[in-house]
């Protein structure tokens, strides 16, 4: 029982742990009273301090760290010290013997290796008496392993310092685990195995999991042939070495595996040919097992040497922090990502339709399909964000295909002769899933608006993927041009149907030379291209007539028509109503009124609508002179025609139709 105690000292993972359970086994197996041990820097002043057995003031009169005098100083000189009364002895000054009632003390120095690293003490009350031999014996062993276990600590702590110096347990750009992907399957974890291969010198190390019975084999590192392991491959524990190795019945290193009595008469030592074998447990911060490290050679040879074997039990350590650091990570992806789960679901997110206009005509021709979104409390969030977050938790085609299904079920219900525009990365184009969604929708009334902001690295893979569906009427879109990166590669390489000209191109256009001239180059670009210039975020009319006076057919903007929610159901009409969709716009809409309600292109019978008044009048357009349909009503007016709008507020203007 005392000397399972005494080896616990040598488990504890912290300085502090160490003088703690080293001070409380000493006075529970020296039967001492109170308890202080301390540990020196490398300043040869004290560093840490641990005491029990004395009451909460005592405590508090005590110094912070003693001062290495009088006895304190003789144990850390390197000389055990034995007494019946501390205040016998000549060095009794400098213990702090005045707070409590202390008699018999045993010192003992903390050594390992000659260098003493601090002190441990022991002391009984007044009455009691002395310490034996026995109780110094087994003092010193207690010290003896405190100073193996600080040393041990030092060393590893020195090494992660050189390790961290290194870069070797940092996590760098684009080397986070996949989604779904086994934590410990990361680039820091194949960094600490390929170095613990060097340091063993042997063919294969590998990092592998123990859980329920089960050993699995997260990550290999291999040169040369060696024994032919796979990563992902799941074994029953008792078929392999490492529990045996956990479990003391093997030793951490066998050199000979054929010639071991237990490991040669093993299955996997034929069936993987192995030759040599080294293993060291792998444990979390929080000393919980975790799994092994483990070398294989395909050939005999010498055992490792004490200091790579230590090496071997640093760099378990540091698989140990990074495995749970990735633990953690993914725990918190995890987290966020069930937060996230109502922007895919829908809860959280809804679907706008903002109105791609011919500006000659003012008719939409096409609406461009967008998603906003929503925090818990309805406060809205930025879109640009919100897919930012997703593509970090690894959901963000999920999101984009989301928000593509719900934009291609409103197709149906868009005014005939128009299109939808959607738009994905090139992530999203990329898979199947995608490409699925597309197919079974009318393509020929698609436009797919490819997010200029993602750079390509496979152009022609992205042309593979698309080139059936625009066989079959689908027209792509490059959206952004002229702002990001590589947006002229873009539509040199992808050859679209549309280009789309960025917003900062068009603000102000009607006033910045500098913007003219860069829509008008565009212009020329598209038109040797073969595509249609569409010109993003017109918002005053000045913009407008400037972008028609350049030649740009196509646009989109708050002064055009806002966004909208999805079109809602017609409602059937009244008895001698007639429903016209082919709405145009003749200049700004009143105060009030819908986006898109002037004006019309159909006729009915000899009778053309085509303007409206601000006073929210409607003239027809004959030989004759105009009628009005306030006030008193022609009698050769029957029923009214309604020309629906198409912004929030749905309004109708019902216009007289004439009698046939």
């Amino acid at each position: 029982m005392a000397l399972g105690a005494v080896v616990s000292v040598g488990v504890q993972r912290s300085e502090q742990a160490v003088l703690e359970r080293t001070v409380e086994l000493g006075r529970v197996l020296c039967g001492a009273r109170y308890g202080v041990a301390l540990l020196l820097g490398p300043d040869g002043a004290a560093c840490a301090l641990a005491h029990q057995g004395m009451t909460a003031g005592q405590v508090a009169q005590l110094p912070h760290l003693p001062r290495p005098v009088g006895l304190v100083a003789v144990v850390l000189s390197g000389q055990p010290v034995r007494l019946e009364r501390i205040a016998d002895h000549r060095s009794s000054v400098g213990f702090p013997a005045g707070h409590a009632p202390m008699a018999a003390l045993l010192g003992v120095p903390v050594v390992f290796d000659g260098q003493v690293l601090g002190g441990l003490y022991l002391t009984r009350p007044p009455g009691e008496e002395a310490f034996s031999d026995s109780d110094e014996l087994i003092a010193t062993a207690l010290a003896g392993q405190a100073a193996a276990a600080v040393d041990a600590l030092r060393r590893c702590c020195s090494a992660q310092t050189v390790v961290a110096a290194l870069g070797m347990t940092d996590v760098r750009a684009g080397e986070q685990p996949a989604a779904g992907e086994d934590p410990a399957a990361s680039p820091v974890v194949q960094r600490l195995l390929s170095a613990a291969r060097r340091t063993l010198g042997v063919e294969l190390t590998f990092l592998s999991r123990l859980e329920q019975g089960q050993q699995t084999f997260i990550h290999l590192d291999a040169a040369g042939q060696g024994p032919p392991l796979t990563a992902g491959t799941t074994v029953p524990v008792s078929e392999g070495y490492c529990q045996l190795m956990i479990d003391g019945r093997i030793p951490a290193s066998v050199p000979d595996v054929a010639a071991h009595p237990v490991l040669g008469a093993m299955g996997v030592t034929a069936a993987l040919g192995v030759g040599a074998y080294c293993g060291v447990p792998v444990r979390l911060p929080d000393g919980s097992l975790y799994g092994t490290l483990c070398g294989l050679d395909s050939s005999a040879g010498a055992a490792p040497s004490p200091s790579q074997l230590q090496s071997l039990h640093l760099i378990a350590g540091l698989l140990g922090e990074a495995v749970q650091q990735q633990q953690q990570a993914e725990q918190a992806r995890h987290a966020r990502a069930a937060a996230f789960a109502p922007m895919l679901s829908g809860g959280q997110r809804t679907l706008v339709l903002q109105p791609i206009v011919d500006l000659r005509r003012q008719i939409p021709v096409g609406y461009e399909a967008l998603s906003r979104f929503t925090d818990p409390g309805g406060a809205p969030r930025r879109p640009d964000q919100v897919f930012g977050e997703a593509a970090q938790l690894g959901l963000g085609v999920q999101l984009e295909q989301a928000a593509a299904r719900d934009a291609l079920a409103v197709l149906p219900e868009l005014p005939p002769g128009t299109y939808l525009s959607v738009n994905l990365s090139p992530a999203s184009l990329l898979d199947p899933g995608t490409y699925d969604l597309l197919a079974a929708s009318r393509l020929d009334r698609i436009v797919v608006e490819l997010t200029e902001h993602e750079q390509i690295s496979d152009y022609p893979a992205l042309l593979r993927a698309l080139a059936g569906l625009r066989e079959r009427g689908l027209r792509l879109a490059v959206d952004d041009a002229g702002s990001g990166f590589a947006s002229l590669q873009h539509i040199t390489q992808l050859n679209p149907d549309i280009i789309k000209l960025d917003i900062a191109f068009v603000r102000a256009v009607d006033v910045d030379p500098s913007r003219r001239a860069v829509t008008r180059a565009l212009l020329a670009f598209a038109t040797e291209l073969g595509a249609t210039l569409v010109a993003e975020g017109i918002e005053t009319a000045g913009e407008l007539d400037q972008l028609l006076a350049l030649g740009t057919h196509l646009g989109q903007g708050y002064h055009l028509g806002r966004r909208t929610g999805r079109p809602g159901p017609r409602r059937p009409p009244a008895a001698g109503i007639t429903i016209v969709d082919d709405v145009t716009r003749a200049g700004p809409a009143p105060l009030g009124w819908p986006a898109a309600y002037c004006s019309t292109q159909a006729r009915v019978g000899a009778y053309r609508l085509t303007s409206c008044s601000r006073a929210r009048h409607c003239r027809q357009q004959t030989g004759r002179s105009p009628g009005w349909c306030a006030g008193s009503k022609p009698a050769w007016w029957k029923g009214a025609l309604v020309v629906r709008g198409t912004d929030d507020r749905r309004q109708d203007l019902r216009v007289p139709v004439p009698r046939s």
